[in-house]
């Protein structure tokens, strides 16, 4: 299936946006990354760090990730239908806590977007499927209006905090175990 900008996915994968998926899809997305969590981070779930996913899954629809909130999430599928990647995006002011730590950084939060849950199965991993998901996250913020992407990450994931590097993404701050990037939109 192709992607945002009519790409198609990489090895045989189906891209698919949940914006208009049934919510049994978004669901299975939600379960995908708290186990990808759970595997990668030792986290279990926890409703302040997760709020996020259960607005996925929930029945009112995609919550912050539909696109009348300028939200998107996708998951990449394998011919057998399951899970192997997904990756989202929302305004950073629905989280007011963390905008307001960035106001001096960027002025007005709302032309910033949080790229978060880009996760991949490890047999996924290194082979251009995580690169192919940050591009449709990156021309959907643009096509949304955002001006710059932010992100955090793991500080403690060594290949994580290179991977965002070598997609152009500057690391600006560190602390609580978190590394926070951002990159600037190109129109």
């Amino acid at each position: 299936m192709m992607g945002a900008d009519g790409s198609e996915a990489p090895l045989g994968l189906r891209c698919r946006d949940l914006a208009t998926a049934p919510q049994t899809v978004r669901r299975a997305a939600r379960a995908f990354c708290l186990a990808t969590i759970a595997e990668v981070y030792g986290t279990a779930y926890r409703p302040d760090w997760h709020a996020d996913l259960d607005r996925l899954a929930g029945e009112a629809g995609p919550g912050w990730f539909a696109p009348e909130e300028r939200g998107a999430f996708w998951a990449l599928h394998d011919a057998a239908g399951e899970i192997v990647g997904t990756a989202g995006l929302y305004r950073l002011d629905l989280k007011p806590t963390l905008a307001a730590g960035f106001t001096g950084r960027y002025g007005t939060v709302e032309a910033v977007a949080q790229l978060v849950r880009v996760y991949l199965r490890a047999n996924h991993r290194r082979s251009g499927v995580g690169r192919w998901l940050v591009d449709q996250a990156e021309r959907r913020a643009r096509a949304l209006g955002f001006a710059t992407l932010y992100l955090h990450a793991d500080s403690g994931t060594p290949a994580t905090i290179a991977f965002w590097r070598s997609r152009g993404y500057r690391d600006f701050a560190a602390g609580e175990g978190s590394t926070h990037f951002d990159k600037p939109l190109a129109r």
